[in-house]
């Protein structure tokens, strides 16, 4: 039996990105947006700062007016059902299946309530903001590995950015980049060895 840890964006669910929808509102371009997200981000997704916090850094910042939970209004992804599939079927096989996700509360909760459901694919889930730790930190695989009670051996990691899958890669677990135009195929390879 063995351990697979995935990525909730982009490999679970697709076209998650919200931030080109969050420039516009607030009336800058993207990259800048880009930027500027960039000082939040670990402190979002390790839970320890709320998105209402940073709203009112963009209303600050952007001279603007915040009303809605802009993470949550722009949040419209749809779900991989190829990849739900093959979750299934490693399940069935007895190996173990759970999302290690960099997130935040508002998607995190958006994704519970998706008609799709597909949190009830997996045995297990671990947030980011809920075990305060994420990718690519080491302690992110740790605390996940620890608390499945598997080694890195015997533990897989699917991730749609390099970053993550080669620091995951560095700790001596096996991983599958999902990225790029032929990634189901390259995970049909990767997953036959398995089911």
């Amino acid at each position: 039996m063995k351990l697979f840890i995935f990525d909730m964006g982009e490999v679970i669910l697709l076209e998650v990105r919200t931030l080109m929808q969050i420039a516009q509102y607030v009336g800058t371009d993207y990259h800048d947006i880009r930027r500027d997200y960039g000082f939040y981000d670990r402190a979002l997704m390790d839970g320890y700062m709320d998105p209402d916090d940073y709203y009112r850094h963009l209303e600050d910042k952007y001279s603007c007016r915040i009303d809605d939970d802009l993470f949550r209004k722009f949040f419209h992804p749809h779900v991989n059902t190829y990849m739900l599939s093959v979750i299934d079927k490693l399940r069935k096989k007895g190996h173990r299946c759970v999302i290690g996700s960099n997130t935040f509360r508002p998607h995190w909760e958006c994704i519970a309530s998706f008609p799709e459901k597909p949190m009830d694919h997996f045995d297990e889930l671990y947030a980011s903001h809920l075990i305060h730790m994420s990718k690519p930190e080491s302690s992110f695989w740790r605390i996940i590995c620890e608390k499945e009670g598997f080694s890195y051996a015997d533990t897989l990691f699917i991730d749609d950015r390099s970053e993550n899958t080669e620091a995951a890669a560095a700790l001596g677990i096996d991983t599958l980049l999902y990225a790029g135009e032929d990634k189901d195929e390259r995970a049909e390879v990767f997953f036959s060895r398995f089911l």
